[in-house]
């Protein structure tokens, strides 16, 4: 069990991996977040392009409706922060947006771009495998 709830922020790119892979360190982390270990933060935005990459991967209903579910688990945030860091794909801007406007923890993502930044805020950016090993594995060990 893990000491304190950690502040999250999913790229949608783990839904994709955990979609594809449900024993992946992707689909651990949505398990988590489900069970209330993990609380997620999402804007309006994250949730638009969540919702289409559902759709652009033919998700099964059972999937969606896990993503539904943590969705309504999770807190949306307005992203009116301002984030110093400039990703080079202007998509990803959201993440970081939706991260430091949360003040999250950790913003779990596969995506180089943001990887490269490897902080924003207070917000450490990390690989999803890296962050169950890591934060999750340590934590249920101590």
């Amino acid at each position: 069990m893990l000491d304190q709830q950690l502040k999250v922020v999913l790229d949608t790119n783990l839904f994709v991996a955990a979609y594809w892979n449900r024993r992946s360190a992707s689909a651990r982390i949505i398990e988590a977040c489900l069970s209330g270990h993990l609380q997620v933060y999402y804007t309006s935005e994250v949730e638009r392009e969540l919702w289409l990459i559902m759709r652009n991967i033919r998700a099964r209903d059972e999937f969606r409706a896990t993503v539904s579910n943590l969705i309504g688990r999770a807190e949306q945030v307005s992203a009116q922060a301002k984030v110093d860091v400039r990703t080079e794909d202007p998509e990803d801007q959201k993440f970081l947006e939706c991260a430091v406007s949360a003040n999250a923890d950790y913003l779990i993502t596969s995506d180089d771009h943001l990887l490269r930044l490897r902080k924003t805020g207070k917000t450490v950016i990390i690989k999803p495998g890296d962050f169950w090993r890591e934060i999750i594995c340590s934590q249920r060990n101590s």
